[in-house]
């Protein structure tokens, strides 16, 4: 028996994260049968035991996990985090939190370093993993880093040792709409993101679709895409409202969308509800605060933290399910306040 060969040799060998090997020797699930086949022929190959891989676990643990938000700034990013710092700490963890400022690069290089630095695990909040495209030299990273490093993101990534905990963006979606089309509006303005993003994606789909499903006219469904900020939202509403391209309902992509919107709504001498109702994703503090308090759709950010963390720990131990063609879904909530009037016009 080779003694020297560790778990990290099979892995190498096999071309797959040291947690599938676990799984693989510990007979659990969420392995593919080729990928269980190769590497049982290894261990067995090896007569492989775990025994210096538990005692190498013993001596490098960090109890130490990443994060890298694109942006910490974001009322929906910070409420996450607060939230996953809350669940490691209760776990015996602790978080570090990196802001990369939408830069792929610059993920990239944090990723790099959360390696270098034993993380246990990294989790990607936003970023390129929300991507509806996404260039081979981030994958490249991403798929080398997740053979030592378990990733979880909120984003759709396919690769080993990869767990994809996200919200079912098109559903909250058609809640959204489905409550404004019983309101009786029909002309409605989605307003903000890009179309690089999956989440911006698959919102936008769901709203033509939903749409078509109601038969509401071609004219009356308006999508400006304009960014997440609200300086870019105010602009583009203040545009629309110069060119009397006046909805009776607006859903904005966030919550900063909705703040740059409203602010141009009430510029033009028009009321909220009363002339234009105004709905959101996301639902932190933000939509609670607003005069007049926001109708939102967003996930129970402590539920969210709360299977963020399960799931890194579960990777970590080795003993997460690994299904590449499914994600763990953490479902929306929807919360009816005063920004949303029957609408009584000609639709």
């Amino acid at each position: 028996m080779n003694t020297k060969v560790t778990i990290y040799d099979i892995a190498r060998e096999a071309g797959v994260s040291p947690s599938m090997v676990s799984r693989v020797y510990n007979q659990k699930p969420g392995v593919s049968k080729e990928k269980r086949e190769r590497i049982q022929r290894l261990i067995d190959q090896y007569q492989f035991v775990p025994d210096e891989y538990a005692k190498s676990l013993k001596n490098e643990r960090t109890r130490c996990i990443g994060i890298i938000a694109s942006d910490v700034c974001n009322p929906f990013f910070a409420r996450i985090i607060s939230e996953c710092c809350h669940v490691a700490d209760k776990n015996g963890y602790t978080v570090f939190s990196y802001e990369t400022h939408d830069s792929p690069q610059t993920e990239m290089k944090f990723l790099e370093m959360l390696a270098a630095q034993k993380m246990e695990a990294i989790i990607l909040l936003g970023g390129e993993t929300d991507w509806v495209e996404i260039d081979p030299k981030y994958y490249a990273c991403i798929e080398r880093i997740a053979r030592h490093t378990p990733i979880i993101t909120m984003g759709r990534i396919r690769c080993d040792n990869v767990y994809n905990v996200i919200t079912d963006e098109g559903r909250a979606m058609r809640t959204l709409l489905e409550y404004l089309l019983g309101m009786g509006h029909r002309q409605i303005l989605f307003l903000g993101g890009l179309a690089h993003t999956r989440s911006y994606a698959d919102k936008v789909e769901q709203f033509y679709q939903t749409m078509q499903e109601n038969r509401v006219p071609r004219k009356d469904v308006q999508v400006c895409m304009c960014g997440y900020e609200k300086e870019d939202s105010y602009e583009e509403m203040k545009s629309l409202l110069e060119q009397e391209r006046i909805p009776s309902a607006v859903i904005a992509v966030n919550e900063t969308v909705a703040i740059g919107a409203i602010r141009a709504i009430k510029e033009k001498g028009l009321r909220i509800p009363e002339d234009i109702s105004v709905v959101c994703f996301d639902n932190s503090f933000i939509s609670e605060s607003m005069t007049p308090r926001l109708t939102a759709v967003g996930c129970s950010y402590e539920k969210f933290g709360q299977k963020l963390i399960n799931t890194t720990l579960d990777a970590i131990d080795g003993s997460a399910f690994l299904d590449e063609k499914k994600a763990e879904i953490v479902e929306s909530v929807f919360v009816i306040r005063e920004s949303v009037q029957l609408y009584h016009g000609e639709g």
